[in-house]
């Protein structure tokens, strides 16, 4: 009966790691009780769609530039929001180059991305998926095909992103036809990134104020000794490109403008933080649940030391990314650009009596005036798990009565009373106990 039970044991124990081995190679996110993949999304696209299914003619026109313009409008992102990469660093490469720049719109909660003569792409935010991605097929201008495509996940799941659903702003050195010269080194960029490290592959208007950047620039390589050296295709401080390449298809005309850059590499550090943080945070629930039920235990009964140090950890990391902990610092001849941008951008601000917001710019030493992203009202951030927006808002009560500032030390104790003022006036959850 014991080499029986020995047996036993090996059997079972191998069948656990063969378990192990096929959940290592599948992403997390694939895992339950995400399951990305094979979950339907509701997101304020997967809305859209759903309407014209049922009647609705929302998005035929006679061109893309039409269609494009009414998806925006429909998911309230502003046109104004426009930046332009000519590097082939998409899923649509063959259409992009210097000439036929992609577009990339923003708002709050959703990201848009077109190219001439291609698809649609959109990224909106669904309750339990974070992330969701999908391909607007619109080669017949009558007919809409919703395309959610799981290659997408091929750069937006895996290492680029932390192995979670994101997104990336990458900077290369683009060849005169958009194609990077990837051995000369690529920069994955964010707001703590370095200006000298920005937009390789995009256009840039306005001003770094003298600032060194990598934007409108075209890259050379030396074939005999593989050294790479680069030239501007378009002098960095300009107001529009038109001259440069055809801008009229643009619903934005000939503008990338610099703040609006850099708000969206702002956006992709907290809408990651918030996406990983609320996926961590529902499989380390459901693991602590699984676990109760198999040792016959309340699944109501607290969590393990474990479990609550993955949850913290990832409450720590996005409360570090709504406070800019890492945010590089600009010289103080800042950065100039488009006040259309700005004025679109602001439109949606939850302001003061004072007028204060968390929208306010400062574009000189740092991007906002006030260092707590606006991102803590997306839908995103109202995504989160209780247990998580719970810790994340002790935290950060917590930096900002000054208990715990000492860990965020680039916030002056001025700065941190009028976040304060601002959240309790304009944030709800921020004033309950």
């Amino acid at each position: 009966m014991r080499r029986l039970k020995l047996k036993g044991s090996i059997g079972f124990a191998v069948l656990l790691l063969w378990v192990g081995v096929v959940a290592a190679l599948e992403p997390s996110y694939e895992q339950a009780p995400t399951l990305y993949s094979e979950t339907e999304p509701v997101t304020p696209l997967t809305v859209i769609r759903d309407r014209i299914r049922n009647g609705e003619d929302l998005l035929s026109g006679k061109s893309s530039e039409e269609i494009l313009v009414k998806l925006l409008k429909l998911l309230e992102v502003p046109v104004e929001s426009q930046v332009l990469v000519y590097s082939k660093t998409s899923a649509q490469n063959s259409r992009i180059s210097p000439d036929r720049p992609r577009a990339i719109y923003f708002s709050d909660n959703a990201y848009v991305g077109w190219v001439q003569f291609g698809n649609i792409e959109v990224v909106t935010f669904d309750e339990k998926l974070g992330m969701v991605f999908h391909l607007l097929d619109i080669s017949s201008r009558d007919t809409v095909r919703f395309i959610r495509d799981r290659s997408c996940l091929n750069c937006h799941g895996g290492s680029s992103t932390r192995n979670w659903p994101g997104l990336l702003v990458r900077s290369v050195f683009p060849r005169d036809d958009g194609q990077p010269i990837f051995h000369a080194g690529t920069f994955r960029t964010d707001h703590s990134s370095p200006l000298s490290e920005r937009w390789g592959g995009w256009y840039v208007t306005g001003s770094a104020g003298g600032q060194a950047h990598l934007g409108n620039i075209i890259a050379e390589e030396d074939t005999s000794t593989r050294k790479v050296s680069y030239q501007p295709v378009v002098v960095s401080a300009v107001d529009s490109l038109d001259g440069i390449f055809p801008t009229d298809p643009y619903p934005a005309g000939g503008v990338s403008d610099i703040v609006a850059l850099m708000v969206l590499e702002h956006q992709l550090a907290v809408h990651n933080s918030l996406v990983e943080g609320n996926l961590v945070t529902r499989q380390t629930l459901h693991r602590h649940r699984k676990m109760k039920e198999a040792f016959g235990e309340p699944v109501t009964s607290p969590m393990s030391e474990t479990n609550l140090r993955v949850i913290q950890s990832q409450a720590d990391r996005i409360v570090g990314n709504l406070l800019f902990a890492e945010e590089h610092v600009m010289a103080e001849t800042g950065v100039e650009g488009s006040d259309r941008f700005q004025k679109a951008f602001q439109a949606n601000a939850r302001s003061t009596a004072d007028h204060r917001s968390l929208k306010d710019f400062r574009l000189y030493e740092r991007l906002f005036k006030y260092r707590c992203s606006y991102l803590i009202y997306s839908d995103a951030f109202q995504h989160l798990p209780g247990e998580l927006k719970s810790l994340v808002m002790a935290k950060l009560k917590a930096v900002l009565d000054g208990t715990a500032a000492v860990e965020y030390p680039h916030l002056s104790d001025t700065e941190r009373e009028r976040i304060t003022d601002i959240l309790t006036e304009t944030l709800p959850a921020f004033s309950d106990k």
